[in-house]
């Protein structure tokens, strides 16, 4: 979300002509009365001084809780707020009460006002008009999330129907059920099993279409995802899994790991003694810690495509934003794919 302060002013100057000037128009006690008034020069110069003022209390409250809302508590936010208006109170002072009085002969208050009356009857201004920078950076930061929620939805129905796309890839298929049928051709036991894992994973891929799953769900269409693209090479690819730490009842965003594994599988040599495809997961109490490394193959493969791992990136984006590592890195023929998200 970024700063909007065209917006901010446009709101304060209708805010502020309504409240103040259209007001004393109104409250005289007539309109050509009003405007031979405010037509001094001396009012012209307040009434420029005191819009100054009031907007330095609105920007400021806005700009408190547009940098620190999400990092401090509201209540901290708060108190800066009314320290900072404390601050431009007394420049207000300074201005208008010493310099206008020193330079033009004249102030916005009586010569002889108290410091202590004055002060309260500023707080009644500083007040309004703090709210109204605070109330327009909650208007602002309620319609980013609408929107960030409707693009996050947007965005996860489209890589849903991209991770089906691949993994219901023609090739894919056809080689998956060709090994699969020459297993039930020789008898072997492995056939039912490759039917349940490719069933598993098309199952889950079209009807599993939730914002977050089970941790453990993910990690066994992974594997599922790994011995179907086995069955598809004469020799199994070099692969190691690590997973360390509680993974149950752990909730994570669905195809949120997967397309990491989708990448080496299309990216990665499979079959490489010196760098084999390696996935780490280390769930801790704090955050998730996700690693996939392999050697790049060198030679152009047709191999099922993933969502790929810039779309994964916008994705994060929108789901931790300012709260995840994502890190994708490419040195000495290897590839890295790094992950870090809060735990839910």
């Amino acid at each position: 979300m970024k700063m909007d302060i065209k917006k901010l002013a446009l709101c304060f100057f209708l805010y502020y002509i309504v409240t103040d000037v259209f007001r004393g128009i109104i409250n005289s006690n007539s309109f050509s009365e009003a405007l031979v008034y405010n037509l001094q020069p001396r009012i012209i110069a307040l009434t420029i001084s005191v819009g100054f003022i009031f907007f330095l209390f609105t920007i400021s409250s806005y700009f408190i809780f547009f940098k620190r809302y999400n990092k401090k508590p509201f209540w901290s936010n708060l108190l800066i707020t009314v320290l900072i208006a404390i601050l431009i109170i007394f420049l207000r002072y300074f201005l208008e009460e010493i310099i206008f009085r020193h330079l033009f002969g004249f102030g916005n208050y009586n010569k002889d006002v108290s410091l202590s009356y004055y002060l309260i009857d500023n707080f009644y201004y500083a007040f309004q008009y703090c709210a109204l920078g605070i109330i327009f950076y909650f208007w602002q930061y309620s319609k980013f999330k609408d929107e960030s929620n409707s693009q996050l939805l947007l965005e996860k129905q489209q890589m849903e129907l991209d991770l089906l796309r691949s993994q219901t890839n023609p090739h894919f298929l056809f080689n998956t059920l060709n090994n699969i049928y020459a297993l039930i051709h020789t008898n072997s036991d492995k056939a039912l099993g490759a039917i349940e894992k490719l069933s598993s994973l098309l199952r889950y891929s079209l009807y599993k279409t939730k914002t977050d799953v089970l941790l453990e769900d993910e990690i066994s269409q992974i594997r599922n995802f790994i011995d179907l693209e086995s069955f598809r090479h004469k020799e199994e690819p070099n692969l190691k899994l690590n997973i360390e730490g509680i993974t149950k009842g752990v909730r994570v965003p669905q195809f949120l790991l997967l397309p990491f594994v989708e990448n080496a599988f299309k990216h990665g040599k499979l079959h490489s003694h010196n760098l084999p495809i390696t996935i780490t997961l280390d769930v801790t109490d704090m955050k998730i810690k996700y690693m996939v490394t392999n050697e790049i193959e060198q030679k152009k493969k047709d191999k099922v495509g993933g969502i790929g791992l810039d779309n994964l990136k916008k994705r994060l984006e929108l789901l931790y934003p300012k709260n995840h590592m994502f890190l994708c890195k490419a040195g000495n023929s290897a590839f890295t794919a790094q992950l870090e998200i809060p735990l839910q």
